[in-house]
């Protein structure tokens, strides 16, 4: 159904009217047609086709428009960035079919751990991206420990291995005074997090800076995936 149209009039409409009613809608149906296909349209360049969550442009949407107004009512924002530990010997042992079954579970269960205030998407790849609302360092760490819980209690039928995750994370505005540079340490304490040993979870720290990651873009190659 595209939309619809409900005429009341206490007397009935005379001829001259209904016809005039009726040619209304007739010219309205195509344009009401072509705001439904580009609603569509829209929707779908926004979304990961496997897991159905926001794909990399939409999450940078989401991610601009947060900071923005975290920074407006002086509140936080919390950025976690999810990588699946091994996921290339999940693919290369028992298939790509299995690999995905994989990310598409962890998006389910991504979202079911997060609150509604919360925005969960896959990043790229085996990567996804959580953004929290209103919390600090300490609550981003917290609530990226219940998510790589979520992901270790994962089950796939076929695929006899531990599915684990690294999570780094970071949050404002003691790690960035801007999205990019947000997101550019929560990268960084994810490559903490890999380096002590995976399956775990990193804060970013001016300190230590947690090391260099090693070099790559700041946002992910955003090219259709599987």
């Amino acid at each position: 159904m595209i939309g619809s149209v409900l005429v009341e009039h206490v007397d009935p409409l005379a001829g001259e009217h209904r016809d005039r009613i009726r040619n209304s809608v007739v010219h309205a149906a195509p344009v009401l047609a072509k705001l439904r296909n580009l609603a569509v349209a829209e929707l779908r360049a926004a979304t990961d086709v496997l897991t159905g969550l926001p794909n990399n442009r939409a999450l940078q949407g989401h991610a601009k428009r947060m900071f923005a107004h975290a920074s407006r009512t002086s509140t936080s924002l919390g950025v976690a960035i999810l990588d699946l530990d091994h996921f290339k010997q999940i693919n290369d042992n028992y298939g790509h079919g299995k690999g995905d079954e994989v990310l598409a579970a962890v998006g389910a269960a991504l979202q079911a751990t997060v609150s509604e205030s919360d925005i969960v998407g896959r990043w790229g790849g085996e990567e996804f991206m959580i953004l929290l609302a209103d919390v600090d360092r300490a609550g981003a760490k917290g609530a990226a420990e219940k998510i790589r819980e979520a992901v270790a209690k994962l089950k796939i039928v076929g695929v006899e291995r531990a599915i684990t995750a690294s999570i780094g994370v970071a949050a404002m505005p003691d790690d960035g005074a801007d999205i990019t540079t947000l997101t550019r340490n929560a990268d960084r304490a994810l490559y903490a997090a890999k380096a002590g040993g995976r399956n775990r979870v990193e804060s970013f720290t001016h300190e230590s800076g947690n090391g260099v990651p090693p070099q790559r873009p700041t946002v992910p190659d955003t090219s259709p995936t599987r």
